[in-house]
Order: structure tokens, then sequence, then C-alpha cells
């Protein structure tokens, strides 16, 4: 198996079945089988997460509902947004 660039470590986790057999397909799907690079990108997503919670808690705003979070997430990575459509001129 090839090396992944950069120092890594290893360390266990204990899953049940189940969740095993749900980390190993969506590996298998979106990873080319490798775990550890979905379990690289979930981390990654968990520190998005974090990051926008402390931006949102630092502007006194009340917390985003996951439609809103999931709109601003896609917005920040360059996604276009949905465009809206216009009333008919009368």
């Amino acid at each position: 198996m090839k090396r992944r660039a950069g120092k890594t470590v290893t360390f266990s986790i204990s899953v049940d079945e189940e969740t095993q057999r749900i980390l190993k397909a969506e590996a298998n799907r979106s990873y080319g089988g490798n775990v550890s690079a979905l379990v690289s990108a979930i981390a990654k997503e968990a520190k998005r997460q974090a990051a926008l919670d402390w931006l949102l808690q630092r502007a006194a705003r009340p917390p985003m509902t996951e439609v809103e979070r999931d709109a601003f997430l896609a917005e920040i990575d360059g996604a276009p947004k949905a465009k809206r459509r216009r009333g008919r001129a009368a």
C-alpha cells in the first residue's frame, strides 16, 4: 500500500459492524477504498463546522438551521447560488 504524503499517526477506533460497513462503503465510493482518507475528510468537515459555529457565536447571531448552514458552506466553496425565479411581469 502506498504511504501518504507527510507525517501520519496510526490509532485504533472501535465501531459496531454496521458503522464499519458504512465507512468502508463510503470509502470505496469516494476515496478508492481508503478509509483513512474518509476519516480525514470527516475531521476536516468537523473543523469547518466548529469554525462556523465560532464565527456565528462571535457575531452574536442565532445558530443557523441545517439548510442555511449547507447553503452558506456551499457558497464559501464556490458553488453557484440557486437562481431566484422572478415573478411574471403584469
